[in-house]
């Protein structure tokens, strides 16, 4: 099967309307992969969903939910830290580590907009990945604020996973 001629992913469409004449995309948002022209969704409970089939115990998914929640702010502090001390590579490393779990989460958007400020430390444009850092702070808020709604912090929380 030959493989498509253009790139397939969140930075393939490069204008300001999509194909379908809808509003463009708010500049903070990721494009959708299924619904072109629409936001990809902050969370995508399915990653999760499946990460509860596969343990007996749906605590599991409770305590991994809340360690991103709780790690995520860190892994922000350090990217935002290495990008300022000029460190690219310790910025890549850094914002490598909050793709790898936003995908384990399931946290969609986030790991799309890490993979933007990638390509900007990659492309030694770290003024550029500072000023996208900010946009990715605000996605981490609203995936956090996502997350934790579904995953509150109290005892009957594991229950609702069932």
């Amino acid at each position: 099967m030959p493989l498509p001629s253009t790139p397939s992913g969140p930075d393939q469409y490069q204008g300001r309307y999509p194909v379908d004449g809808a509003a463009p995309l708010p500049h903070d948002a990721a494009p959708s992969l299924d619904a072109p022209g629409k936001a990809a969704p902050l969370v995508d409970p399915s990653v999760l969903g499946d990460m509860a089939r596969d343990f007996s115990d749906p605590a599991v998914v409770l305590r991994f939910a809340r360690d991103f929640s709780a790690t995520l702010e860190g892994k922000l502090e350090r990217l935002e830290l290495r990008i300022g001390a000029g460190d690219a590579t310790g910025a890549e490393d850094a914002v490598l580590s909050v793709t790898t779990s936003a995908m384990m989460v399931g946290a969609v958007r986030l790991d799309q907009a890490a993979r933007v400020v990638h390509r900007m430390i990659v492309a030694h444009d770290l003024d550029g990945a500072r000023r996208a850092s900010a946009l990715l702070r605000a996605c981490a808020a609203d995936t956090l604020g996502v997350l934790r709604a579904g995953y509150p912090d109290h005892p009957g929380a594991a229950a609702a996973l069932s």
